[in-house]
Formats: C-alpha cells, sequence, structure tokens
C-alpha cells in the first residue's frame, strides 16, 4: 500500500511547525523533508514531530548552524576535490544522527550539477534524451571521474551506517547530461554496492528513457525492468511549466498520461507544491489505480 507525504522545507521554527501542521493536519501519512532545512527549524521539529512521522530526509540536512538565511549549503553528493569531500562526509554524518533521533527510513541523495564546459544545454524536458555527442563529450570529462569517485566514497560511507540506523540509501537518477547521475552511473552505483540497504528515488520531473521501459512505469519490457522497479523506494510527485519552473502536479509539462497508473503502486509518493492543489491530484491517481485510462490520461 502506497503511503501519501508532502515535502517540507523551513528557515524559522515557526515555519516549521506550521508547515508539518499542514501538511499531517490535510491527512497526508508523513513528511519528506528537503533543503533548506536550517538547524533551528530541526530543533523544533524534532521536538514536536511524532517519531514516525519523517519518511525521508535529504542528505546534508539539517543545515549547520553557520548558515545564514538565503545562503545555500555548500555540499555536493559528489565533490569536484578532497576538501570538499572531507566537508561533505561530516555533514552526512549529521544527517544520519537525525535519521538516529527520528527514525528516518530513507536518506534522498541530492543530484550534483557538473561544471563541464562546453556540454550544452543542460535543461532536458521530463522524458527527453539527451544527445549522443553531449553524453560521449561527458563521458570524456576528468570532472565526471572525479565526482563519480566522490559519489562512491560517500555512498560507501553512508552504506556502512546503514544498517546500523536501519535505513536505505536512495540515490535519484535523472535524464539531464548536466547532473550526476544519470541512469547508467544510478546502476553502476547499485552494482558496486550490491546486497546493500541502497535504492532509488524517483523524480517526475526527470524520467530517464530506462525508467520508461519498465512495464509497470510507462512502457514494454526491458531485461533490467523488473529489477529497476523493485529498487524504486519511492518518488517525487513533482512537475514544472515548459520553462522549467516548478508547478504543482499537473499543472505542467510531465506526462502523467505516461506514469499516472504505475507510479501509484510505488511505497511512498511525496508531493510537492499547493497541498490543496496536490490533494486533488492524489485523488486522480487513485481513480486511475482503481480504473486505468481514466482522469490523468492525456
Amino acid at each position: 500500500m502506497t503511503s501519501y507525504a508532502a515535502s517540507l522545507s523551513a528557515s524559522t521554527p515557526a515555519a516549521a511547525e506550521q508547515g508539518a501542521a499542514a501538511i499531517l493536519d490535510a491527512g497526508f501519512d508523513g513528511i519528506v523533508l528537503k533543503s533548506p532545512v536550517r538547524h533551528e527549524a530541526w530543533n523544533a521539529l524534532r521536538e514536536w514531530l511524532p517519531k514516525d512521522s519523517v519518511k525521508a530526509i535529504e542528505l546534508f540536512l539539517p543545515s549547520p548552524r553557520s548558515l545564514r538565511p538565503g545562503e545555500h549549503a555548500p555540499f555536493s553528493a559528489a565533490a569536484e576535490n578532497k576538501t570538499e569531500r572531507s566537508e561533505n562526509l561530516a555533514q552526512a554524518r549529521k544527517t544520519l544522527e537525525a535519521v538516529d533521533q527520528l527514525g528516518i527510513p530513507l536518506v534522498l541523495i541530492p543530484m550534483t550539477s557538473l561544471n563541464i564546459s562546453g556540454l550544452g544545454r543542460n535543461y532536458l524536458e521530463p522524458t527527453a534524451s539527451p544527445e549522443q555527442e553531449q553524453l560521449s563529450f561527458r563521458a570524456a570529462s576528468v570532472e565526471l571521474r572525479a565526482r563519480m569517485d566522490s559519489l562512491l566514497v560517500l555512498l560507501s560511507f553512508l552504506l556502512e551506517q546503514a544498517e546500523r540506523y536501519a535505513t536505505t540509501i536512495c540515490l535519484t537518477p535523472g535524464n539531464r547530461p548536466g547532473e550526476l547521475p544519470m541512469m547508467s552511473e544510478a546502476l553502476a552505483c547499485l552494482k558496486e554496492f550490491d546486497g546493500a540497504p541502497m535504492g532509488l528515488w524517483l523524480d517526475t520531473r526527470r524520467l530517464p528513457a530506462e525508467l520508461l521501459a519498465v512495464p509497470t512505469i510507462g512502457g514494454s519490457a526491458t531485461a533490467a525492468g523488473s529489477d529497476l522497479l523493485n529498487r524504486l523506494q519511492g518518488g517525487s510527485l513533482a512537475d514544472e511549466t515548459t520553462e522549467g519552473e516548478a508547478c504543482s502536479p499537473g499543472q505542467g509539462i510531465v506526462p502523467w498520461d505516461q506514469v499516472a497508473s504505475s507510479i501509484s503502486k510505488l511505497p511512498l509518493l511525496s508531493l510537492e507544491g499547493d497541498l490543496e492543489e496536490g490533494r486533488l491530484f492524489l485523488t486522480g491517481l487513485e481513480e486511475e489505480e482503481a480504473s486505468p485510462g481514466g482522469l490523468l490520461d492525456a
């Protein structure tokens, strides 16, 4: 049975409590913490929330005390150099402490933006595939190799601790060449740490061709289809406009007709966007599951 959550970010204790209360009062099963969550806001949530109400947390949360209002945390899952790598590992420990405090079952590793010059246009529509020339240019990059090494180091550290904290570490594969990981890299990580408590998280704004070929996601069967489906721990219900701006699910260009009846079978779905509009969208998802080919089809 699918659990429904909503994402929460907060800069102040008051905002944290108000946002969490609104999510739970709206009937959601829990909360997914996404950046930013400032340290003061985290302390308020830790004291106020029921222990099992946080279903997932983004890696590197809570934000460090030194982070000023309006600043973005400098952490990256796939660091470009050893100094950044050390800082990332130290902050990752803080996330594991938060996991332990509230019994959070999933840790979501955020995507890393690449700085590869000459890669060309980074933004792609949710189901678009990058050009082969872009992929070849990307694969030859020294930066990509360095960042991939850093990602593996980070995963090794997290997975050594994951069983102790009873949590699963999740990568979000994407379809955009300017981000890491794409699906091939996520699969390589899963193979590297085969048997470890590790899975995948779906972002509906980034739908790699490999996921669209999974029979219960968007298309016909492939050799890796069933394994990919089993690896999916949940997903973010997110949408965007033709300009790439975030909007509530169903209000943008995500092809819900391709994925609606199948994503409703995932263990956890987290709404991103307006709670009232999201509730209406989830009602449509439930109706689509009961009668495929219904409200959400194009």
